[in-house]
């Protein structure tokens, strides 16, 4: 099984990415707040990081696409075969660009040339902490294994990609009388390209409205849709995220409650809370996500930096 990994990254503190910008919201272009965060496009060389950590704990990974805006790292070595450059304009539709928003870019991955049928899709911001193997992403049917968690918070005061998962859950229930209560757990995901492709086509006016705005809007739908639309189909196995997501004897589970440690598939570490080390220690994490919100500082993120830097200080294979 050939398994791709696919990349969207983003330089928002490169001027002539920023000047474009500018000069496109200058128009007439009405965007919500949430989906202009400075957040959404702060770089912090998370990127190099996460590809480190897949070399080291993924080396079995096929090839690696990097989705960009006319943009590439300054790290990268690009004459390596193995990883590839994706350009917005070579799989976004003219009406979609100039594209600010994930949702839509997410959309269009499936145009990327030469992408495998298996393939995982990550942010710059996900990693790998543990040694994996190809059927922590897939079973033995070839299936993804979908993971997914609880949904908590307020209904009151939702998010605006929180809005956008629960439009995803009610057009799956309409269209195919299946109600899936549970929300993605925010890191690597696994795919089929066939699944992809053929729920795009369930969903087609949706998806062209979506990958049409140039920034996130409330009428997206967010592309959770494909995972559920591969449990629906009997496409993708289901495991829940909770507090253990690893088999281990119950007396064992009982033993480390007690010593209040927990093993989870994944876990998202907030940049502001700067609890990089002691969040994986008590969860052990195979995956964990270094969120950027707004409550974010620079000091934050040199701390971050600094963190990523000690868990992977070793360059890999795509760097010069």
């Amino acid at each position: 099984m050939k398994i791709d990994l696919v990349y969207l990254w983003v330089d928002g503190s490169d001027p002539a990415w920023r000047a474009r910008k500018k000069a496109f919201l200058t128009g007439e272009t009405c965007v919500l707040e949430e989906a202009d965060n400075e957040a959404r496009f702060f770089n912090n060389d998370e990127l190099m990081y996460s590809v480190r950590s897949v070399c080291r704990y993924a080396p079995w990974i096929n090839h690696i696409y990097i989705v960009t805006d006319n943009q590439v790292p300054e790290w990268l070595d690009r004459t390596n075969p193995k990883i590839t450059i994706v350009d917005h304009r070579e799989i976004i539709p003219h009406e979609g660009l100039p594209c600010y928003s994930s949702p839509a870019i997410e959309w269009c991955i499936d145009n990327i040339k030469g992408l495998s049928e298996y393939f995982l899709l990550a942010n710059d911001d996900f990693f790998i902490a543990q040694p994996v193997t190809e059927s922590f992403f897939y079973n033995e049917q070839g299936y993804p294994i979908v993971r997914l968690k609880r949904q908590t918070g307020s209904r009151r005061r939702l998010s605006l990609y929180m809005k956008t998962i629960l439009k995803a859950q009610s057009l799956i229930r309409e269209r195919y009388g299946v109600f899936i209560k549970y929300v993605p757990h925010h890191n690597i995901d696994a795919y089929r390209l066939s699944d992809f492709k053929e729920c795009k086509q369930q969903f087609q006016p949706l998806v062209d409205k979506t990958v049409n705005a140039h920034f996130r809007q409330e009428e997206d739908l967010q592309r959770v849709a494909v995972l559920y639309y591969a449990l629906v189909k009997g496409h993708g196995q289901l495991k829940v995220m909770g507090r253990y997501n690893r088999s281990m004897p119950w007396f064992r589970k009982l033993t480390e409650t007690l010593h209040n440690r927990f093993y989870y598939d994944s876990r998202t570490l907030a940049l502001w809370k700067c609890n990089f080390d002691k969040v994986l220690r008590k969860y052990h994490p195979i995956l964990f996500c270094m969120n950027d919100t707004e409550k974010t500082e620079d000091r934050h993120r040199r701390m971050a930096k600094d963190f990523l830097e000690k868990l992977f200080p070793e360059k890999c294979e795509f760097e010069r």
